[in-house]
């Protein structure tokens, strides 16, 4: 079949079929990446304790706990699992929410910045 040029109406209506296409799978894309976040993450602030972090959780202890002595600091990272989520895979690393604590306080929250912490402090983490 050959291509009949219709005229600008017939460009800008296919491009406005193409928005239409287009905007809802980014939509989609914008919800999940909101539903993989924890949004208890953003109610905790450095400083506070590991007392006052698990209540902010809702939880009494974390799903996982790992020390680390580092420089004559001790470093703990909380691993939580993400709400709803119980299966194996939710608890896989990269699929909880980390919280730092560094001496007793809370240094630090969510993947980015304790892939920073354990990076200048040569501590070992499963990759992404």
């Amino acid at each position: 079949m050959a291509s009949v040029f219709i005229g600008r109406n017939a460009v800008v209506a296919s491009s406005i079929r193409s928005t239409l296409v287009a905007a809802p799978a980014l939509v989609l894309l914008a919800l999940s990446a909101c539903a993989s976040r924890d949004a208890r993450l953003e109610k905790i602030s450095a400083g506070i304790s590991k007392d006052s972090v698990l209540a902010i959780m809702g939880v009494e202890k974390p799903q996982r706990l790992d020390p680390y002595l580092v420089n004559s600091h001790y470093i703990e990272t909380m691993y939580f699992p993400r709400p709803g989520k119980a299966d194996s895979a939710s608890v896989a690393d990269r699929n909880m929410s980390p919280v730092v604590v560094v001496d007793g306080r809370v240094a630090a929250w969510g993947w980015e910045q304790w892939d920073s912490v354990a990076a200048s402090n040569k501590i070992p983490v499963k990759a992404k």
